[in-house]
């Protein structure tokens, strides 16, 4: 693996801390690229894998999620701008800058800004004891809040809301409730015969299932300034210490767009060519944002 060296001022700017840019900036050194190489991330922390925290939700430590051990950025000559974004690409002078007002100039440039959680418009979803699940803090603030409740409410029966509410289950058995829009879980993603045996294996843990209801329109309502309850479409009260909400994911394209890149209608992703290039050709996207061509049929 090559390392930096100072005489290659190439600089090569990443933007995203997830596995996409961890992929990007090692890939660089094993292919020989000494030049500078700089990853901004939002996140607080070195690459984590992030599949696993529904899975090791009440008692995993994402401090030992690591992709790699710190050292190796070092070896590697690989910068991270640890908490930070990036909230403007100037393509005309090829710099970014960065939400402490600081620039860094690039010669090429791979966005890999990955997806958020999407949040739901529900009365009180923005209580206190509301929980979505997609970096390190919100599996340990979940982890935290679980400990001392007695009523955990999970909402969405994708593979978010299911692992988690399995994983919860296992910790702290005969206190969760699942409330799904469909009658079994994963029910979107299998046939009714795999996913009428997730539904099974929930039960036999001894989660509560509150099925077919129109998750648009639960109400969720609060006591002393913390969520206390969720309220179901058809009038039923679920006691709740806490709620994980499990609605999907939305890719993160409003720097690519703020940037006037090429955005694919049918998707909404940033469209790329086979090489991952954008529109600007010194500008690449990877990971959850790219809008890749299939190989069968070119588009």
């Amino acid at each position: 693996m090559a390392k930096r060296d100072p005489s290659n001022t190439t600089k090569m700017v990443i933007v995203g801390g997830g596995v996409a840019g961890l992929n990007c900036a090692e890939t660089l050194r094993q292919s020989n690229f000494t030049g500078e190489i700089s990853v901004i991330s939002n996140e607080n922390r070195l690459p984590y894998d992030r599949t696993l925290l529904s899975k090791v939700l009440a008692v995993g430590d994402v401090n030992k999620l690591s992709l790699r051990e710190s050292g190796f950025y070092d070896e590697a000559g690989i910068d991270y701008h640890l908490g930070y974004s990036v909230t403007e690409i100037d393509r005309q002078n090829k710099s970014v800058t960065l939400s402490n007002g600081n620039k860094l100039s690039y010669d090429k440039l791979l966005l890999a800004t990955g997806a958020s959680s999407r949040k739901v418009n529900n009365e009180g979803a923005s209580l206190p004891g509301v929980f979505y699940l997609r970096s390190g803090e919100d599996q340990l603030a979940i982890k935290e809040a679980a400990k001392n409740a007695s009523n955990i409410v999970v909402i969405g029966g994708g593979f978010i809301g299911t692992e988690a509410c399995a994983n919860l289950a296992k910790t702290y058995p005969g206190k969760l409730s699942l409330v799904l829009d469909t009658q079994n879980p994963l029910q979107k993603f299998f046939d009714y015969d795999v996913s009428a045996m997730f539904l099974n294996e929930h039960q036999k843990n001894g989660v509560k299932i509150y099925n077919n209801r129109n998750l648009a329109k639960n109400v969720i309502k609060g006591k002393d300034g913390r969520v206390s309850s969720l309220v179901l479409d058809n009038g039923y009260v679920l006691p709740a210490d806490m709620i994980v909400i499990g609605a999907g994911a939305e890719i993160n394209t409003q720097l690519a767009e703020q940037a006037g890149l090429d955005i694919d209608g049918n998707n909404k992703g940033v469209t790329v060519n086979p090489f991952l290039q954008t529109s600007d050709s010194d500008i690449f996207a990877a990971g959850d944002i790219a809008s890749f061509p299939s190989w069968t049929n070119g588009m």
